[in-house]
């Protein structure tokens, strides 16, 4: 039985709110994730054509529902959760994807239940609440058509929120730590928030597009600890395979990736003096070229050369080869059928997976393939397994792109980082290979080769 309904107007559209809306479904104890789904990113905002746009607008009517349970109303609160689940849904609906939600009623997420449910009372979105179970609850919604016709008469467009942070420096938990209070690491955090927040800045005057479609190109720089690891930007658009990242647009213009060839191999040879010889980079007698850069991009991430050794030998064994295989086909399906809008459910990720390395042959001699790479590389061994190499080359590869980014911002030329390559419109080729290899030559001294 349904209770009493409000008959409101929203800009002459008639709004039901319903405390059962028909557009809610509640599962019990299932397990049931969107067929095709993308996550809340709490980092973007919805930006409308008015000064009193959408959001403003929910936001007074969110105040007057059954649905603000509160006794004093805080904008700021409630205004940026709108914000947020509004543009998580405009893009949602770009794509023919679900947003996934937390219904864990700690008390930071609360408020966000309530709005979640407050659009399902407008019948702005359909819900699916899933029941609590061993992987937590996975509850999903899509916009219907008279909000995404709403945001469209409002010209709503996703930003980032100007009212965060573009960097985070997070530790071991990958908990988002306080900004520094000592006044140096103060000042060194906002000269680096403030580059990161112009290059997002830049975005608000380009668009990205993938078969026409839009594509979010805002980024955030992860640190871990301090800002003297990692420092890596990330965006949601770096998940885009490579082979689709080619048909990406940028102004509607055909793009173009370039990449710097064996970028912390060449940091470590720069940290002892040494140019590299890009030629032989991956070159070891014996071992084919996707072997030694397999075995490459690991020995430059550990700490433990141990650690690497188990991995070659589980790698090299021709019946984990076989399951490793199998899984992967399982896995491409499964991404395959959920690119396409349809039910999959994930396969079975054994934690050996994580550590298997490609391209190992089952012939492998894990000791001489190891000595071989250490007496090839002798010049910079000293640097192999030390604590946290892998953060303190992200840290430098990280400084090199967000110099590359800034010049190219001041030059007007928008660009997407991929770690260490840029995506950029084909007619700046020549301009941004140019500025690639002299700010790798400013902040390491030695010459980058550009692919």
């Amino acid at each position: 039985m349904l209770a009493a309904v409000d008959h409101s107007r929203f800009d002459g559209v008639i709004l039901y709110q319903l405390e059962l809306p028909f557009n809610r479904i509640e599962l019990d104890k299932t397990l049931s994730l969107a067929p095709n789904p993308k996550r809340v990113d709490n980092y973007w905002a919805t930006q409308g054509y008015t000064s009193s746009g959408i959001v403003e607008r929910l936001a007074d009517q969110f105040k007057g529902s059954a649905y603000f349970s509160g006794q004093r109303f805080h904008k700021a609160t409630y205004v940026p959760i709108i914000s947020a689940i509004l543009a998580n849904l405009l893009n949602a609906n770009a794509h023919k994807l679900q947003v996934i939600y937390s219904r864990d009623t700690d008390g930071s997420n609360r408020p966000w239940i309530s709005v979640w449910d407050f659009l399902a009372g407008l019948q702005f979105v359909n819900t699916v609440i899933g029941g609590k179970n061993e992987s937590g609850v996975q509850s999903w919604a899509v916009a219907l058509p008279e909000l995404i016709d709403l945001l469209h008469q409002d010209k709503a467009r996703i930003v980032f929120d100007d009212h965060k942070a573009s960097i985070e420096v997070r530790d071991a938990d990958k908990n988002v730590l306080p900004v520094p209070e000592r006044r140096t690491d103060n000042l060194q955090y906002n000269r680096v928030e403030k580059a990161t927040a112009a290059h997002n800045q830049q975005w608000l005057t380009h668009t990205v597009t993938l078969d026409k479609k839009p594509i979010v190109p805002f980024v955030k720089r992860k640190f871990n600890d301090s800002l003297e690891y990692g420092g890596r930007f990330y965006g949601g658009f770096q998940r885009i395979p490579s082979k689709d990242r080619a048909r990406l647009k940028i102004d509607g213009q055909p793009t173009i990736e370039l990449d710097y060839s064996a970028i912390h191999l060449a940091i470590l040879y720069a940290w002892e003096g040494i140019q590299i010889d890009y030629t032989q980079a991956y070159a070891l007698e014996g071992y084919e070229r996707a072997t030694v850069k397999a075995i490459t991009l690991r020995m430059l991430n550990i700490e433990s050369v141990a650690v690497l050794k188990r991995a070659i030998t589980l790698s090299a064994n021709p019946a984990n080869q076989d399951k490793y295989k199998a899984y992967k086909t399982t896995r491409s399906i499964h991404d395959l059928r959920r690119a396409k809008g349809l039910s999959s459910t994930a396969p079975h990720k054994p934690k050996w997976v994580k550590t298997f390395i490609e391209n190992i042959p089952s012939t492998t001699n894990t000791h001489d393939l190891i000595n071989a790479f250490l007496e090839r590389h002798s010049a910079i061994t000293k640097h192999i397994g030390s604590q946290s190499i892998g953060l303190r080359l992200q840290a430098a590869d990280s400084q090199i792109m967000a110099l590359v980014l800034d010049t190219l911002r001041i030059d007007n030329v928008p660009a997407l980082p991929v770690h260490d390559s840029i995506i950029i419109q084909k007619k700046h080729k020549a301009k941004a290979k140019m500025i690639m290899q002299n700010t790798f030559k400013q902040v390491t001294g030695f010459h980058a080769q550009i692919k």
